[in-house]
């Protein structure tokens, strides 16, 4: 059998381990190697930047019964390793595009 996903990415906003807000790209039917291109906006008070993280979930979309979690990865100032120093990059430099290519994990 043959298996292939039809990902979509959700971004959770956390703020002390609480989501105040997510959003979702589209789906992408029939791959393994999606590209989105797409832009995720959330408006955070700058006082509000060193209490918030996002998750960021590669789901799998299921008609029927539950979408499945692919993996995750977390930028934020709580996170570790690259989810940290690319959340720094961008504040280091405000409205400038920070691109970075992130591992995904498995929930436990």
């Amino acid at each position: 059998i043959s298996f292939s996903p039809d990902p979509y990415v959700k971004v959770s906003l956390l703020c002390d381990g609480r989501r105040l807000k997510k959003k979702k790209t589209t789906i992408k039917k029939n791959t393994l190697n999606p590209t989105y291109n797409e832009a995720i906006i959330f408006d955070i008070p700058p006082e509000n930047m060193d209490q918030v993280s996002l998750l960021i979930s590669v789901m799998d979309y299921d008609r029927v019964g539950h979408n499945e979690i692919i993996g995750v990865c977390r930028v934020g100032v709580n996170a570790e390793g690259l989810g940290r120093d690319h959340w720094n990059e961008m504040l280091a430099y405000p409205r400038k595009p920070i691109a970075h290519w992130h591992p995904l994990v498995e929930v436990k």
